[in-house]
C-alpha cells in the first residue's frame, strides 16, 4: 500500500513539474517565445483569447526583437527526419497590432531588408534575445 501511495504521489508531482514549457517567455501584447520540451522547439504564439493560442512562427526560432510595433525575429527551418537546418535562415516581421498568422514569414535576408524599409521599421530595432546554442 505504502508502495503504491509514494508511485501515486510521484507520478503527480511529476506532472505538475512537466506542465510548464522550457521556455515561456512574452515578447510583447500577447506574443509568447515558446519551447516546451528542447529550445529546437522554439516558436513563437499568439494568445487571442482567455484559452486560444494561435502558432505565429514555427520552429525554430533563434532571435527575437521588438519595439511594441514589430516583432522581428530569426528561424530555421525544422523537419522530423533531419531536425533544424542551420544553413537556411529565414526572416519574419510581425506587426503587433494585426494579431494574425502569416504576416511577414521566411523571407531571406533581401526580402526582409526590403519590407523592413516599406513599413519604416527603425534600425534600431534589432534582435536583442538570441539563443547561441540555436544560431
Amino acid at each position: 500500500m505504502k508502495k503504491t501511495i509514494k508511485i501515486s504521489l510521484l507520478l503527480i508531482l511529476q506532472s505538475c513539474y512537466f506542465g510548464v514549457g522550457l521556455v515561456e517567455k512574452e515578447i510583447t501584447n500577447n506574443y509568447f517565445l515558446f519551447a516546451n520540451n528542447k529550445l529546437d522547439e522554439m516558436s513563437i504564439w499568439f494568445h487571442s483569447e482567455e484559452h486560444s493560442y494561435q502558432l505565429i512562427i514555427p520552429e525554430t526560432v533563434f532571435a527575437v526583437g521588438e519595439n511594441g510595433d514589430y516583432i522581428i525575429a530569426k528561424s530555421h527551418p525544422k523537419n522530423k527526419k533531419n531536425g533544424i537546418d542551420k544553413s537556411i535562415t529565414y526572416y519574419h516581421i510581425i506587426e503587433v497590432r494585426k494579431k494574425k498568422a502569416n504576416q511577414y514569414s521566411n523571407l531571406n535576408l533581401e526580402q526582409f531588408n526590403k519590407k523592413r524599409e516599406e513599413l519604416n521599421i527603425p534600425n534600431s530595432l534589432s534582435f536583442k534575445l538570441t539563443y547561441k546554442e540555436l544560431e
